[in-house]
């Protein structure tokens, strides 16, 4: 939940927004300043990005792109979030690894002609059927249980903490 701080937005209303969001049990956090996406879409979208380049490029399958963050980073990330694993791992290491990585990922500055294709193709995902995968009744039903399942999982153990 994201509380997005425009030029006119004062504290108080901050502040009653934190409390309104914290009262319904959310974990809001304040955008400081107004960015196109704030910042959670951003971060899905840099992910997003790699992932189409990787699969666009052959790196992997788009089956095993999905499966190395399900099983491997998103993990992670749901606990501790990028900085905190990052401080975790040893910022030595995540800058030495940045210093070479980071000019090799994807700077793509608008959609991959994959995607594009897709679309005008009107294969627009589960709301057509069809997208990177085949969303036909069982597969949708089986994701959305899955998704939904672990959401509640997760909103539950969120208010433990």
């Amino acid at each position: 939940m994201e509380v997005v701080r425009g030029k006119e937005t004062n504290d108080k209303t901050v502040r009653r927004t934190f409390d309104l969001l914290k009262k319904m049990k959310k974990k809001p956090i304040e955008v400081k300043k107004e960015i196109p996406g704030f910042v959670a879409n951003r971060l899905q979208f840099a992910l997003f990005r790699e992932a189409l380049f990787l699969h666009q490029e052959g790196v992997a399958t788009m089956e095993d792109i999905d499966k190395a963050v399900v099983y491997s980073i998103g993990r992670r990330l749901c606990v501790t979030g990028p900085l905190v694993s990052a401080d975790m791992g040893g910022l030595d290491v995540f800058s030495s690894i940045s210093d070479y990585l980071f000019s090799d990922l994807c700077n793509s500055s608008e959609s991959f002609s994959l995607l594009k294709e897709m679309v005008r193709d009107d294969k627009l995902g589960s709301k057509s059927g069809q997208g990177f995968y085949n969303w036909d009744k069982s597969f949708t039903e089986k994701i959305h249980n899955k998704r939904d399942k672990e959401l509640i999982r997760l909103l539950k153990l969120d208010s433990e903490y």
